[in-house]
């Protein structure tokens, strides 16, 4: 019997289409994997990675799934107007469409930048990115469709550090965006936010034992977050179970941040 958080949802989402942004690698994979293994058509898209981009793709494929490719800049709003161009044409109407995409505050990407290019860099992904990308799409979607964006568990509570501080307020505006994409686009599409906290990705494999002990310690349920543990929180914001929550923050943390 096959219990993985890609199963943990009953095959609803057959015959329904959706668009992961950042989809290369990371939580964005998981995501289309976990998307694909439920059932739906999945577009992967990708800024940069084409190669990993194209890795989940066939893996989807492989796996007996649907997946498209597709890449873009989403801090630029000609390309994101013709990204959503191409994922219309290569979909039809859009069920879901999951805003991953994201400017990473991590020393080891953004060495070398100046403080403000960081941040401006952040704020043109996140925030712009998320706004243009769910402006551009929503004519697009079918009726009892799901928009989810992606904040910070930190964005409420702050966070010390350049980099960190940066990167809370980024988040925070997406929280405040979504709340009013779903006032404005109810009651026809749903808008939701998945706020991680400490979750297990490339950087954090790469911290020292004790630093890694260190914050699975400070959790409540003492251990990190999985891009599982987002996948399975996706998969119920965007199922029929949820179909009368919107306008709503969703920390997967472990009890980190509390809210």
């Amino acid at each position: 019997m096959n219990n993985s958080p890609g199963n943990a949802v009953s095959r609803s989402l057959d015959r329904k289409t959706v668009v992961i942004t950042g989809a290369s690698r990371g939580i964005g994979r998981t995501l289309a994997l976990g998307f694909a293994a439920q059932g739906a058509t999945v577009l992967v898209h990708h800024g940069h990675s084409q190669r990993a981009a194209e890795e989940v793709v066939h893996q989807i494929i492989a796996d007996g799934g649907a997946a498209k490719l597709v890449q873009a800049d989403i801090s630029d709003g000609d390309e994101v107007a013709r990204f959503v161009r191409e994922a219309v044409d290569a979909l039809g109407t859009i069920d879901i469409w999951i805003n991953n995409a994201g400017a990473t505050a991590n020393k080891e990407e953004t060495g070398g930048l100046r403080v403000m290019d960081i941040f401006d860099r952040m704020i043109a992904v996140d925030v712009m990115g998320t706004w243009l990308c769910c402006r551009a799409v929503a004519p697009f979607m079918n009726a009892g469709g799901c928009i989810l964006t992606t904040g910070w568990d930190h964005a409420f509570v702050g966070a010390i550090g350049m980099g960190n501080a940066l990167y809370s307020v980024s988040k925070g505006a997406v929280i405040a965006m979504t709340r009013s994409l779903a006032r404005e686009l109810a009651p026809r599409i749903r808008v939701n936010c998945i706020a991680p906290g400490w979750i297990d990705n490339e950087w954090s494999t790469q911290r020292p034992p004790t630093f890694r002990h260190r914050v699975a310690q400070s959790i409540p349920l003492k251990r990190w977050g999985t891009p599982e543990d987002v996948l399975s929180a996706a998969l119920f914001l965007t199922s029929p179970s949820a179909s009368f929550i919107t306008g709503q923050i969703v920390l997967v943390n472990g009890g980190d941040v509390m809210r």
